[in-house]
């Protein structure tokens, strides 16, 4: 983000409209843009970057040295009319700011923002110079300025001539008027101590004072128009300016301007209009003469006097610094107030953890959550641990903190008890903090993971009934296209889910029927009804329709509309033969086989295994088979068939099985121990429909005999006879498969970058 910004910056100062240049403390370029180069006419000394501008400009003038460290010492220093000679003699103005930036580490100043933009002419309405002097003139001024020493003085110093332009001044004076720079030699009087609109005003009074120096008076008081008048920024200029006569340079006249501090001057009590109070200007004069000439029994000491003004400026500018520090701590307490407000206000647990893991910050809804808040002298490990619901708990918490939260920035849920002995759900959100240490994001997930186990819950339960019913159940959805069969559906219809699902709305059986089931389902709509009956004939692959009983339940969503559509089928007749217990054979019951029908282990023609129920679960099992299988008596009942040779195929397998009910078919059996075998078997049919057949393995010749001496089956003449499974085609569930691999794994990898990315930064 740092870069970017850095980025943008250079783009900005490069295509500015205005000569930027940004230099550090040691005044060394960083930055400096095309209008700069050009305006100042710096192409040959390329490269400017890390080049002093005292070095590109050896003859800069001393001014510009103390605008530089004024600017560095935290303040803003700008002019709104510099004016200069072109090389055509006419004039040109220039608006220039010195502003200073700072750091975002400690707010320090970091060095110097240079602006300046250049005008043709002066604005309009502004004269800035007197009409009777040219610019010819005061540039021939500049070449002869007057060789007077200044006195040296606290006071504000100024040696000026008859046209006003300043020839000298001493360091209090053009500390007054950094902001407008002034130019030895070039400047005027006027623009420097006044303002634009009182210019005019000014002249007035400057020529007064002159005559009245040239009367012979010793002194003038020359006050400045609209003194009371004028800004903050303004108030240290002198609001009245004692002129003397200095002595000549050439044919001018030079005169010393002497600024009086602000308040003196002026009477503490009001004098009556008729009796004004003249100034004592001789006196004033001869402590100006006084000033300007050092007596010669104690001679000043320079060296003293630059000593004394280095460490005074020294001292202010330490001031300035120390009062710029109490600013940016001010803000920053601030600002530091502000963003713990906005923490205490979010709806989660805020915990800042430093480089070791110590707590840093923890906002209010942290302490909350559990009842009590991390202490600066607990460990989160330790915090966690107490909330633990049992000892044997403690270790695995902290194991998962340490790994997974702290060292892999992982979302993890903990089951942890309350001060109130509450059990919550606690998500750790954690995030890694750019200088070192860690951000946790903590909120309440109770009642997001109690709905998850519910769902879950209820959906097993769906499961278990749907496809362990022992009748035949469809679903259909609002068009009436399957989407969902159990096991008794697929066999009773001969067709397999995937089948049932490409079969148009309502395919399964006949078109009278279609109808029927239509108006039946809007009766229930419009009665209110939970179910209807009604009887149907079911269209079978490879098989006549069979005439059958059905039962239609609606499933409703939450605005009460129909959602999905329960069909209960049973063959005809079967409600009331499943009644008989006695005297007669039932469709769906199931008549288990006596003991004394199965073949013994030795000596006969084939070896019994296993038998299955009409899901093709394991019911009954062998030793020979739990031996074959590797499982234990336990094991063996309930679980499915296909596990122990086809797990992915269950389709295929009870295929082949069901194709291949009177031969023997060699298959490879799956231990629970992951070893395979080879066997020879030989499934029989019970005559319960479905999967409901006996395994035999086959010990000979002989075990055909047994087959075609098989027990009668208890089937009736209305319950579907165990038939050739038709073989499925897979291939476009093959290919299915293969795609949807194909894009989790593209998925999987495009989560892994952006992972990899986020660590990065």
């Amino acid at each position: 983000m740092d870069l970017e910004m850095e980025t943008v910056l250079g783009v900005l100062v490069e295509n500015a409209p205005v000569a930027m240049a940004m230099f550090d403390r040691e005044m060394r370029y960083v930055l400096a843009n095309r209008a700069w180069i050009e305006e100042f006419s710096l192409q040959e000394v390329q490269p400017l970057i890390g080049r002093s501008q005292y070095e590109i400009f050896p003859a800069m003038h001393p001014g510009w040295r103390e605008v530089y460290e004024r600017g560095l010492s935290g303040h803003v220093v700008r002019s709104e009319h510099d004016e200069i000679g072109g090389e055509d003699g006419g004039r040109l103005v220039y608006r220039w700011e010195v502003r200073p930036w700072r750091r975002n580490k400690d707010a320090s100043v970091g060095g110097l923002m240079v602006t300046c933009e250049k005008f043709a002419a002066m604005p309009s309405g502004v004269s800035a110079l007197p009409p009777e002097l040219p610019m010819d003139s005061r540039s021939e001024q500049v070449r002869h300025a007057p060789d007077i020493e200044m006195p040296p003085s606290a006071l504000p110093l100024v040696l000026v001539d008859e046209n006003c332009v300043i020839h000298q001044a001493n360091t209090a004076a053009v500390e007054l008027c950094l902001a407008r720079g002034l130019r030895e030699g070039a400047s005027l009087f006027a623009e420097m101590f006044t303002s634009g609109r009182d210019i005019a005003a000014f002249q007035s009074l400057w020529q007064k004072a002159l005559d009245k120096l040239e009367s012979g008076s010793s002194g003038a008081m020359l006050p400045v128009p609209g003194a009371h008048e004028r800004m903050s920024g303004e108030s240290e200029l002198p609001e009245r300016w004692l002129l003397s006569p200095s002595g000549k340079s050439g044919e001018r006249m030079i005169f010393l301007a002497v600024g009086m501090p602000r308040g003196q001057g002026h009477d503490p009590v009001p004098r009556p209009a008729a009796m004004p109070a003249a100034p004592d200007l001789p006196a004033i004069a001869s402590a100006v003469a006084s000033i300007r000439q050092p007596s010669q029994q104690a001679p000043a000491d320079p060296s003293a006097n630059l000593e004394v003004r280095r460490l005074q400026d020294d001292l202010a500018r330490t001031r300035q610094e120390m009062r710029t520090l109490r600013e940016a701590e001010h803000l920053f307490a601030q600002k530091e107030t502000r963003v713990r407000q906005y923490l205490d206000l979010l709806p989660c647990g805020v915990l800042v953890l430093d480089e070791s893991g110590a707590p840093v910050f923890q906002n209010e809804p942290l302490s909350r959550l559990l009842g009590r808040p991390v202490r600066k002298d607990e460990t989160v490990e330790n915090w966690l641990a107490a909330a633990c619901p049992g000892d044997e708990g403690k270790q695995e918490t902290s194991t998962i903190w340490r790994e997974d939260v702290w060292r892999r920035q992982l979302t993890r849920i903990f089951s942890l008890v309350t001060a109130d002995g509450l059990l919550k759900e606690l998500e750790f959100q954690p995030c890694a903090l750019p200088g070192g240490g860690l951000l946790v994001c903590i909120q309440d997930a109770t009642e997001h993971c109690r709905r998850e186990e519910q769902l879950r819950a209820s959906e097993a339960k769906f499961r278990a009934m749907f496809h362990d019913a022992p009748v035949a159940v469809i679903l259909t959805d609002k068009t009436g296209s399957v989407f969902e069969a159990n096991p008794r559906a697929e066999a009773m219809l001969g067709r397999s889910k995937s089948e049932l699902r490409r079969l148009p709305p309502g395919g399964w059986m006949d078109a009278p029927d279609i109808e029927r089931r239509k108006e039946t389902l809007r009766q229930l709509q419009a009665s209110g009804d939970r179910s209807a009956s009604l009887e149907i004939r079911l269209v079978r692959a490879g098989a006549d329709p069979m005439p059958c009983a059905m039962t239609l339940a609606q499933v409703l969503d939450a605005d009460g509309l129909p959602h999905n559509t329960v069909h209960f089928l049973q063959p005809a007749g079967s409600a009331q033969t499943g009644q008989k217990l006695e005297g007669g054979t039932s469709t769906t019951s199931l008549k288990t086989k006596a003991p004394s029908a199965i073949p013994p282990a030795s000596g006969g023609p084939g070896v019994f295994l296993l038998r299955t129920n009409v899901n093709g679960r394991i019911q009954e099992c062998s030793p020979r088979g739990l031996e074959l299988l590797g499982l234990e008596a336990g094991q063996a009942k309930g679980r499915a068939l296909h596990l122990h040779f086809r797990p992915s195929d269950a389709t295929g397998f009870y295929s082949e099985l069901a194709a291949n009910s009177q031969d023997e078919r060699t298959f490879e059996c799956l231990q629970a121990g992951g070893e395979r075998a080879s066997c020879r078997l030989l499934a029989r049919g019970c005559g319960g429909g479905g999967f409901d057949v006996e395994l035999f393995e086959a010990g000979g010749d002989d075990i055909r005999q047994l087959s075609d001496k098989a027990p009668p089956s208890n089937a009736t003449a209305d319950s579907p006879a165990l038939k050739p499974w038709p073989a499925a085609d897979l291939s476009r569930e093959k290919l299915l498969l293969s795609e949807t691999h194909h894009r989790i794994k593209n998925h999987l990898q495009i989560i892994s970058s952006l992972l990899n990315l986020e660590s990065n930064t």
